[in-house]
């Protein structure tokens, strides 16, 4: 846990997004933004990850343990599934990388109709519900929802506002997302 401190302006932080995708593929792109603060990009990262299978936790994991990640000091997911139904278990990344994982997400998210799909279209559907009912309830806070682990509220909304700039979200998972969506054109 972050004890109560200052938290530096260019505090090192990373978003991680997927980038759209096709029915028809196999695989999803994610992408990692590492920022200082809200400015300052200094990394930019990718990984491979199959659609609808369980291989997002550690692809993030690889992402965040690279050349950043001493300089990390939170990652923050773009919600908790990537890929379609590809759920990252956001305590297995904290545990794996010590360093405090949140989800976002712009509104609440209806974990009933979630369930309802993975129960369609998943023989797996058990462990893929019982890993999301064993995350937070995500909570709203300084006008976003988030989902968090390994930090404390308030730390969180200093570093909230600290890593955005003109948008609700922390700007390395709005840069995330704007390089996500250009693979649309690919």
């Amino acid at each position: 846990m972050y004890k109560k401190m200052h938290i530096k302006d260019e505090i090192g932080v990373i978003g991680i997004d997927d980038a759209p995708f096709n029915r028809n593929d196999n695989g999803a792109i994610l992408i990692g933004t590492y920022c200082r603060g809200n400015r300052i990009i200094d990394g930019i990262y990718f990984r491979r990850i199959k659609r609808d299978r369980m291989d997002s936790t550690e692809k993030i994991v690889k992402m965040v343990m690279g050349k950043h990640k001493t300089k990390i000091n939170v990652i923050f997911l773009d919600g908790v599934t990537f890929g379609g139904f590809n759920i990252a278990n956001i305590y297995e990344i904290y545990e794996k990388t010590r360093i405090p994982v949140v989800a976002v997400m712009d509104r609440m998210p209806n974990r009933q109709k979630m369930i309802e799909a993975l129960k369609k279209h998943f023989d797996d559907y058990e462990k893929r519900i019982s890993l999301l009912k064993s995350f937070p309830e995500p909570e709203k806070l300084n006008g976003i929802y988030v989902q968090y682990i390994g930090i404390e509220k308030e730390l969180l909304k200093i570093v909230i506002k600290k890593t955005r700039l003109k948008s609700k979200i922390p700007e390395c998972l709005r840069i995330s997302h704007l390089i996500g969506r250009g693979f649309l054109n690919l």
